[in-house]
């Protein structure tokens, strides 16, 4: 028996906290594969632009142009991220709504740039700046299952800027076309990841297992912290009957000894009538 109960104390707070994390995960789900399909759907746009070599006019893209493209881009991308960030946990919600927070300067930036070199310094800036952020999600969610995603996604992102900042020589449908591969990349695996979160979420709802609260408060967290002072109440309850019965021992010692001793002919305080010799 002695071997038993390490065992069975051991195996139950990770069985109790396998769902409260699949679920939390699972709320990213849907956020996860927005933010995928409009990687995929810009970088498939912008890696696979028509680029023949006997049409001079397709290996070049005006500055306007991508910068137009970009722009719409990085919109919709800032709206996937406030709806990311609104299903997030609470320890998370800084680092996605800071993502969305820094598209808005790349879009201004980006409406002023005119030049190939302006253009891969806004999206340059934005692309490290995304990276660092994706990596502070990341650390904030690691405990949940599948978190490697924001790490992939970082990395990306920082890889995208330091090519952005080192290629010196880069025209417009260069820079396009490296942030439509960076985007590509991230969407996959987005996409991949929603997905698997959706689905263990699903399965999990199927046993019945699904917590209705993700952020649990603190003050609710153990249900057994309760039962001290419940305990102590009821015992409260208990202790006036059980004091009324035992209460003032000492006179009841007293009612003892007058009692005995109301047979003595000689204690002023006895009734029994006093004889004297002849």
């Amino acid at each position: 028996m002695s071997t038993e109960d390490p065992r069975t104390e051991s195996t139950a707070p990770r069985n109790e906290a396998a769902p409260q994390a699949i679920a939390a995960a699972s709320r990213l789900g849907w956020p996860m594969v927005v933010r995928g399909i409009l990687g995929v759907a810009f970088g498939i746009v912008t890696v696979f632009w028509p680029r023949d070599s006997s049409n001079p006019l397709q290996l070049s893209l005006p500055t306007d142009v991508v910068d137009h493209l970009a722009i719409g881009y990085l919109i919709l991308f800032a709206l996937a991220l406030v709806f990311q960030a609104v299903r997030s946990p609470l320890n998370v919600r800084t680092a996605i709504f800071g993502q969305a927070v820094i598209a808005i300067p790349a879009i201004v930036f980006l409406f002023l740039a005119d030049q190939p070199a302006e253009l891969r310094a806004a999206l340059s800036i934005w692309a490290l700046l995304h990276g660092a952020l994706e990596f502070w999600a990341y650390r904030q969610l690691r405990s949940q299952p599948m978190a490697s995603d924001f790490l992939i996604a970082s990395g990306v992102h920082v890889l995208l800027g330091i090519i952005l900042v080192f290629g010196d020589g880069m025209e417009a449908l260069s820079i396009l076309g490296f942030t439509g591969a960076a985007t590509l990349i991230a969407g996959v695996i987005f996409i991949i990841g929603g997905y698997s979160r959706l689905s263990k979420g699903r399965q999990l709802a199927k046993l019945g297992a699904l917590p209705e609260q993700i952020d649990t408060p603190a003050e609710a967290a153990d249900p057994t912290d309760a039962a001290p002072s419940g305990a102590a109440d009821a015992a409260d309850d208990a202790n006036p009957s059980d004091a009324a019965d035992t209460s003032n021992p000492a006179d009841a010692a007293g009612e003892a000894d007058r009692t005995a001793d109301s047979g003595d002919p000689d204690d002023p305080d006895s009734d029994t009538p006093m004889t004297k010799e002849p």
